[in-house]
């Protein structure tokens, strides 16, 4: 049976729409805000209130600072997205997240690419007053308490001899480690120094053993629609390192008492005072 050229005119007309509505979707998902994934715990990102009161609660914390700054300096609008540290990763593998702040590990390399070094901190072992941790060794017959699915060093890691009890996050961790449920807490030396010292403990001598020292990176999802702005990310990730802004977003939320002399002001902070870009949202 034919087709009348009428029928076939309005055919073409509904394939040629159909086609243009493909092309704009297209669109979107390439122009769309990047949607950054924000371990919520403090320092890093964290609602607090501004002025008290009725006030609205404002998103702070290091990779909120961070996120801000490479806004400005990039041009790209970035979505953030406050998640428990276990997300963080996962949604990072699947797709549902394009950048994150996270320690560089090997085991990550199949599902992202490093869009440039941040800076470091120490990952370490606390422990109750009397404790002795001189060696590896004292860890044995601690209760150690750590956030779940965190990387802290090889060794600890995959030491199935020690008496490890997995949380939620760091506020959980350091909670029951004031409550005396845990003999000892592993993490990384700014969240558990700042937390301790909000909640009024910030000079005491905690016993503590080393574990190493960690480097944070930005780190973009291979599956992430948003893949082709990597070379503008990693441009602007190596200039504000070069400016010192990294180090000076971690030094403004760094406990006194673990901080080094404060550091001068970076280049682009003595440029102009921080403050949240229009292409910057949170949700």
């Amino acid at each position: 049976m034919g087709f009348s050229r009428r029928s076939l005119s309005r055919h073409a007309l509904a394939l040629f729409c159909l086609g243009l509505s493909a092309l704009a979707h297209s669109g979107d998902t390439a122009t769309a805000g990047l949607r950054v994934g924000l371990m919520h715990s403090e320092p890093w990102a964290y609602y607090s209130r501004d002025g008290g009161g009725e006030r609205k609660s404002q998103l702070s914390g290091v990779f909120v600072d961070i996120s801000r700054e490479l806004a400005r300096e990039t041009g790209l609008s970035l979505e953030l997205n406050t998640l428990p540290y276990g997300r963080v990763g996962k949604e990072l593998q699947s797709g549902d997240c394009d950048l994150t702040y996270l320690i560089r590990s090997d085991d990550r390399d199949a599902y992202v690419e490093y869009a440039g070094y941040l800076f470091s901190f120490h990952t370490l072992v606390l422990a109750r007053p009397g404790s002795t941790l001189r060696s590896y060794d004292d860890l044995q017959g601690l209760r150690i308490g750590l956030v779940k699915d965190i990387r802290l060093n090889p060794r600890f890691d995959g030491d199935a001899g020690l008496n490890k009890v997995e949380v939620r996050d760091y506020e959980t961790l350091v909670d029951m480690f004031l409550s005396g449920r845990l003999d000892a807490i592993a993490g990384n030396s700014i969240s558990l120094h700042h937390l301790l010292q909000k909640r009024g403990y910030p000079s005491q001598p905690w016993p503590r053993l080393m574990l190493q020292k960690t480097e944070v990176w930005a780190q973009m999802s291979k599956k992430s629609p948003q893949l082709g702005h990597l070379p503008r990310i990693r441009s602007a990730v190596e200039k504000l390192r070069s400016e010192g802004f990294f180090e000076n977003a971690v030094q403004r939320y760094r406990p006194a008492a673990e901080s080094a002399p404060q550091a001068k002001r970076s280049t682009r902070e003595r440029e102009t005072a921080v403050s949240l870009t229009p292409t910057l949202s949170s949700r």
